[in-house]
C-alpha cells in the first residue's frame, strides 16, 4: 500500500480511537462508581487527599485496549511482544485493584506477591519472545555484548523496576499520564529517526489512549488509572526500550519515576539511621512538593518539563552516537 494512503488511513484510525476511548472512559466512570470500585485514601495522606476519597479507580484499562487499533494492521512478533507486556503487567495491576475494592482499603497485593508476579511475567515474556531480542546493548559509543543471561538480568530489572517506579509516580492527578506522554513522544521520535513507521504507529495508539485518559484525569480527576494503568505503562516503556535498543538510556528519560523510587529509598534509609528524622516531608517526592505548597497542576507541568528535557538529551545522544 502507498505510504501516503497508509498515513491517511492511520490518521483516521487514531481519530476514531480517541473518540471511542473517550466514550469508553466516560462509561467506565459511571460503571466503577455504580460498583463502588473507588479509591480509598490512606490516613497518613491527610486532608490534602481526603477529597479524592470515592473517586473511581481503574481508568488505566484504556491502555490495554489501545493495541486493538494497531494489531489488525500489523501482526509482527514485535507488536505482540509490546502488547503482551502491557496486558500481562496491566492484568497484575488489575488484580491488585480488585483486591483493594474487595477489602475496601488502599491495600491490595502484598509487595512480595506483586514482585513474584512481576518476575513470572518478565520470565514469560523473555522465554516466548527471546528470538526477537538482540543481546547487545548500546550506550553512547559503546556496544556491549552481554550474552543472554546478563541481558535477562537487565530485562528483569527494566520490567520489574519500571512497573514499580511508574506505580510510585501515580499519586497526583494527571502526573503519571503526562510524564509517560512526554516519554512516548521521545520514543516515537527515535522510532521515526530509525525509519520504522510501524513502531511510530504502535507508539501513537498508546499516546492516544493516554490523552483519552488524561481528559478525565486532569486535576481535579474524575477517575484514577489504578495499578492496572501504572503497571501497563511501566511495561510499555520497558518493552519499547527493548525493541528500540535504548535499554541503558531508560533511567535517563524515565528520570521522574527513578527519582520517585529513589526518594523512598533515601527517606527510609535516613529515617532508620537517624532514628526518626526525615529528608522529605512525605514520599514519594511528589507528596513533598504538595505539602510544600505546589498545586497538582504545577507538579504535573514541572515534572513533565523535566521529562521532556531529559528526553531531548537522550534523543540527541542517540542521534549523535547511533
Amino acid at each position: 500500500m502507498d505510504k501516503n494512503i497508509s498515513n491517511i488511513i492511520f490518521a483516521f484510525v487514531i481519530l476514531i480511537e480517541f473518540f471511542l476511548l473517550l466514550y469508553f472512559e466516560k462509561f467506565l466512570i459511571r460503571y466503577l462508581k455504580k460498583r463502588n470500585a473507588v479509591q480509598h485514601v490512606r490516613d497518613e495522606m491527610g486532608d490534602i487527599h481526603k477529597i479524592k476519597e470515592g473517586t473511581p479507580r481503574g481508568g488505566g484499562i484504556v491502555f490495554l485496549l489501545a493495541p486493538i487499533f494497531f494489531l489488525p494492521f500489523n501482526h509482527s512478533k514485535v507488536a505482540f511482544f509490546v502488547t503482551s507486556s502491557v496486558l500481562l503487567f496491566g492484568i497484575i495491576g488489575l488484580i491488585d485493584d480488585v483486591l483493594t475494592f474487595k477489602k475496601h482499603s488502599s491495600d491490595g497485593l502484598s509487595v512480595k506477591s506483586k514482585l513474584i508476579l512481576h518476575f513470572l511475567a518478565s520470565l514469560t515474556l523473555f522465554v516466548i519472545f527471546k528470538d526477537i531480542f538482540s543481546f547487545n546493548v548500546k550506550f553512547l559509543s559503546f556496544d556491549l555484548k552481554l550474552g543472554w543471561f546478563i541481558y535477562f538480568i537487565l530485562f528483569l530489572m527494566m520490567f520489574i523496576g519500571s512497573a514499580n517506579a511508574f506505580n510510585l509516580t501515580d499519586g497526583v492527578d494527571g502526573l503519571l499520564g503526562s510524564v509517560t506522554f512526554a516519554i512516548l513522544l521521545l520514543l516515537s521520535l527515535i522510532a521515526n529517526t530509525l525509519g520504522n513507521t510501524s513502531y511510530v504507529y504502535l507508539i501513537l495508539v498508546f499516546i492516544v489512549s493516554i490523552l483519552a485518559f488524561l481528559w478525565f484525569n486532569s486535576p481535579k480527576a474524575s477517575i484514577f488509572m489504578g495499578d492496572v494503568g501504572s503497571g501497563a505503562l511501566g511495561a510499555l516503556v520497558a518493552s519499547l526500550s527493548v525493541i528500540l535498543k535504548i535499554e541503558l538510556y531508560l533511567p535517563i528519560f524515565a528520570v521522574i519515576p527513578v527519582i520517585e523510587a529513589l526518594s523512598i529509598f533515601i527517606q527510609i534509609t535516613y529515617f532508620k539511621r537517624t532514628h526518626g528524622k526525615r529528608v522529605f516531608k512525605m514520599t514519594p517526592i511528589h507528596h513533598h512538593f504538595e505539602l510544600s505548597g505546589l498545586s497538582e497542576a504545577q507538579i504535573d507541568f514541572r515534572f513533565s518539563i523535566i521529562t521532556l528535557v531529559a528526553s531531548l538529551v537522550v534523543f540527541f545522544l542517540k542521534v549523535y552516537f547511533g
